[in-house]
């Protein structure tokens, strides 16, 4: 029988595969077929608006009727999803089709997320595999270019994630669902983990209104598409060594580094404009996500037993900020240019700092 820890890692770095392979490049996509950057942000705002919706009713249904049905569920619906953005040539049909990816990622991810919690995975692994993920599907978003074939490699690694959750044991943990007969009630959720969920969505706000305009920026410096892909494959290469190993430090105060850092980040990317820097910047970027994003994931996990519930808030603040954050960020540029889109994130990453941090004592405490 194969290990359930390496069955679970391996489907999270399937999916994350299929969902870099396609979005680093749905942006020029959307340009080439005529977006303004206005356009470009409502594509991005689809895909995050629909897998807030997603995650959050999935993610509170694992906890009432288990989570595996919700994986394999939402995994099947991911490979007519991403196979779907093939025929997409056209504005209306490629935003209606981001959509669909973002509800099926939904489906699945909060139960994923809880699932392997309950197994007794170690998060910083099981999240350094999505970062595998995004690696491969990066580079080979570099190397292979052609979007057709980069949508349909992601309905293939969608279909194989599929195929491993088959495998999955129907339960997780002594925490399963199938052992519980209440669930807390999303309020009472949202109260307990509402510090790290205001620091983590000012500070993905931000980053979120980059990242639809960053290939676009990084174009009109002169770099073509190896370069993109190979600065995001930095980015990703460095979250996977580094969470690996986050998660032996007290989670607030990793938490919070990635914060501080975070800004830091996003200044630079006004202030360096060549390859050998910007790789430079990346490092940085990935030293900062890998520690808020393991960091805030652990205090969600730890704060009660209605896990399910908890990632699927914790997903949806992170595609509330997808779903906002390019709409932002296209009008910001349109405006003040891609450098004031850099400065925006700073500022919110600020504000979620300032804001959150005081707090987080607060958290850990309720987790006790």
């Amino acid at each position: 029988m194969v290990n359930p820890v390496v069955l679970v890692s391996f489907v999270n770095f399937l999916i994350n595969i299929a969902i870099q392979s396609s979005v680093i490049f749905i942006p020029l996509l959307g340009a080439q077929l005529g977006a303004s950057d206005f356009q470009v942000g409502l594509i991005g705002a689809a895909y995050g608006g629909a897998y807030v919706i997603s995650s959050l009713y999935f993610g509170r249904q694992s906890d009432r009727r288990g989570r595996t049905v919700f994986v394999r569920s939402g995994l099947l619906l991911c490979v007519l999803a991403f196979a779907a953005q093939i025929p997409a040539h056209n504005l209306i049909l490629l935003t209606m089709v981001r959509a669909a990816v973002g509800f099926s990622l939904g489906v699945a991810m909060a139960a994923l997320m809880a699932y392997a919690y309950e197994s007794g995975i170690d998060m910083g692994r099981f999240s350094s595999y999505g970062s595998l993920g995004w690696i491969a599907g990066a580079l080979g978003a570099a190397l292979l270019k052609d979007s057709n074939i980069l949508f349909m490699s992601g309905a293939v690694c969608c279909l194989l994630a599929f195929s491993l959750s088959i495998l999955f044991p129907s339960a997780a943990g002594p925490a399963s669902v199938l052992q519980r007969k209440e669930t807390a009630s999303m309020i009472n959720v949202i109260k307990v983990g509402f510090p790290i969920y205001l620091a983590v969505f000012l500070r993905h706000l931000g980053a979120a209104a980059v990242w639809i305009i960053l290939p676009l920026y990084l174009v009109s410096l002169g770099l073509d598409r190896f370069w993109v892909g190979m600065l995001w494959g930095v980015n990703f290469s460095v979250q996977f060594l580094v969470m690996r190993y986050v998660d032996r430090f007290d989670a607030g105060k990793v938490f919070a580094f990635g914060q501080v850092l975070s800004i830091i980040v996003f200044v630079a990317y006004v202030l360096v404009s060549k390859p050998v820097p910007l790789m430079v910047v990346q490092v940085l970027l990935g030293v900062a996500w890998s520690c808020l994003y393991v960091g805030a994931l652990l205090l969600v996990l730890r704060s009660g037993e209605d896990r399910g519930t908890a990632t699927g808030i914790f997903q949806a603040t992170l595609n509330l900020c997808s779903a906002l954050g390019p709409l932002l960020g296209g009008i910001i540029a349109h405006f003040a240019g891609y450098h004031g889109v850099m400065i925006f994130a700073a500022a919110l990453g600020v504000a979620g700092l300032a804001a959150a941090v005081p707090r987080q004592r607060t958290v850990q405490e309720n987790m006790n």
